[in-house]
């Protein structure tokens, strides 16, 4: 098919983000995590398809606050990362005024910092329950991936409003006790609110 100069238009995209950690492993019960908001924002590229069809790709800046409790306290960390989404999307719209949309697509967080707090944490609550946590290392991913899916309005096909759910497919973060041979692993599922501005 011949593509034309409208196939493709470029955006900037934004919003705000809640999310929240499960555990699993070893010493998993030992903690709690709740929900704490965070932010996104950058550039977006649509691509249309036929049959009302979209693709629409974003490189954006993510902050997130990651937190860990237990029954002596809690700590926090910012989580900053390059997170790449991209969805395949179908559309309707009512002359142009106004459309709703639903998308699905995988999700790709680049992870830009420590989260040195956290990690001291841990080691903490292992050690006041008369666990040796020298041995304990932490494998957080560089790369972790999830899965979107989404719903959202369309105002005069160039505001886009919408509301999305990324559940992970693998752990965020993992911390291994060498000696002991142990490990526990926790999960970051995000919920977004976001406006995008398609020019």
């Amino acid at each position: 098919m011949p593509i034309s100069a409208k196939t493709f238009s470029l955006g900037v995209k934004g919003g705000v983000t809640l999310s929240t950690l499960s555990f699993k492993g070893d010493f998993a019960d030992n903690f709690s995590s709740d929900n704490r908001a965070g932010f996104f924002i950058g550039p977006m590229l649509n691509a249309k398809l036929p049959l009302g069809f979209n693709i629409d790709a974003a490189v954006m800046y993510a902050r997130e606050t990651v937190n860990y409790d237990n029954e002596q306290g809690g700590t926090s960390d910012n989580r900053n990362l390059i997170d790449v989404p991209l969805n395949l999307r179908w559309q309707v719209s009512l002359a142009n005024v106004i459309g709703i949309y639903l998308s699905a697509g995988p999700d790709f967080s680049f992870n830009v910092g420590d989260i040195d707090n956290i990690e001291n944490f841990i080691k903490g609550s292992l050690d006041q329950q008369g666990v040796d946590s020298s041995s304990l290392e932490s494998q957080t991913k560089t790369l972790s991936m999830g899965v979107g899916v989404g719903a959202g309005v369309v105002l005069f096909n160039h505001l886009n409003i919408g509301f999305n759910y990324i559940f992970p497919i693998d752990y965020t973060y993992k911390y291994v006790l060498e000696d002991m041979g142990m490990e526990f692993s926790s999960k970051a599922k995000r919920w977004q609110i976001s406006a995008a501005y398609i020019f």
